[in-house]
């Protein structure tokens, strides 16, 4: 398979397609749900210290058995996928402007990677918790002036949710500035990113650049929906939306379990979290949508 040009030295081949294929029939384990919970006490301060037997999961109203968990202390990293296409120009700075307050509030040890893209795929930055870093590659990015516009939003998000499908240990997230239009991709098709996005155990935050408070971009609500994250929109709100999302991330942590109920992907499967310990409150993901591929 051709490999995508990630920067102007590293090569990055996309491996994703054999997460989308069992080794042998019979044999594909079915995808893990991802949980995110913050817990708070009394006075509001993030509660860091609970165990995974505190906690229990219910999926329409049925307890589940958690199999992975990730408290606060495991490391945070996060991808940053920023759409340098024309067709985000006029909302992009905003954006951007935007993202640099969420990085100002992630914990001081927290990692994030910049990937753009347009007609290619650029590494931008590496995982770094280097702030300095950070700000002056969000301070360069621009929109490109390719008169094709041949977004490659699709090869784009499978590469991203590849590197983080690396972080094995860690809280992973990937935070997706785009239009959600894909004009270019040769390497991943629409329903293969939504598919390799409900196996990678990655949270996903689209940040749909629209100028319309009532455009709809189905694409960047289904990674939303079926990973068990929010979208949000640019506008008034979206620097304080931010700032909450950085917060709840650098305190929260991450249960994983194998669903007991087929996927219904016409509507959202609810979750209910709960804790054995008294006197704390739950911020907690209370749905995802599972993303079944058509016949």
């Amino acid at each position: 398979m051709r490999g995508s040009v990630l920067g102007t030295t590293l090569l990055l081949g996309l491996a994703w397609s054999q997460a989308l294929s069992p080794t042998s029939p019979g044999q594909e384990r079915e995808p893990m749900v991802r949980v995110n919970v913050t817990v708070l006490d009394r006075a509001g301060r993030p509660v860091t210290d609970m165990r995974q037997e505190e906690f229990t999961v219910l999926e329409l109203g049925e307890e589940q058995r958690i199999e992975r968990f990730l408290p606060p202390r495991a490391p945070l990293r996060i991808i940053l996928l920023v759409d340098r296409s024309p067709s985000v120009a006029f909302g992009l700075v905003q954006a951007l402007d935007a993202v640099l307050e969420f990085l100002l509030h992630l914990g001081p040890y927290d990692e994030v990677s910049v990937i753009s893209f347009s007609s290619r795929v650029a590494l931008e930055s590496d995982f770094t918790f280097n702030m300095d870093r950070l700000r002056e590659v969000l301070r360069r990015l621009e929109p490109t002036r390719d008169p094709t516009d041949a977004t490659k939003l699709y090869d784009a998000v499978a590469i991203a949710l590849e590197r983080l499908q690396e972080q094995r240990e860690a809280r992973t997230a990937l935070l997706l500035v785009s239009d959600g239009q894909d004009r270019g991709s040769t390497e991943a098709r629409r329903d293969e990113t939504l598919q390799l996005a409900r196996r990678s155990f990655v949270t996903i935050y689209p940040i749909y650049v629209t100028p319309r408070a009532s455009a709809k971009s189905e694409y960047l609500e289904w990674l939303a929906a079926t990973t068990g994250g929010e979208l949000y929109r640019t506008g008034a709100d979206l620097d304080r939306n931010l700032v909450e999302l950085a917060r709840a991330l650098r305190s929260h942590y991450v249960l994983g379990y194998v669903s007991s109920h087929p996927p219904n992907p016409k509507r959202g499967h609810t979750i209910q979290v709960r804790v054995s310990r008294a006197d704390v409150t739950l911020r907690a993901t209370h749905s995802y949508r599972p993303f079944v591929k058509k016949p």
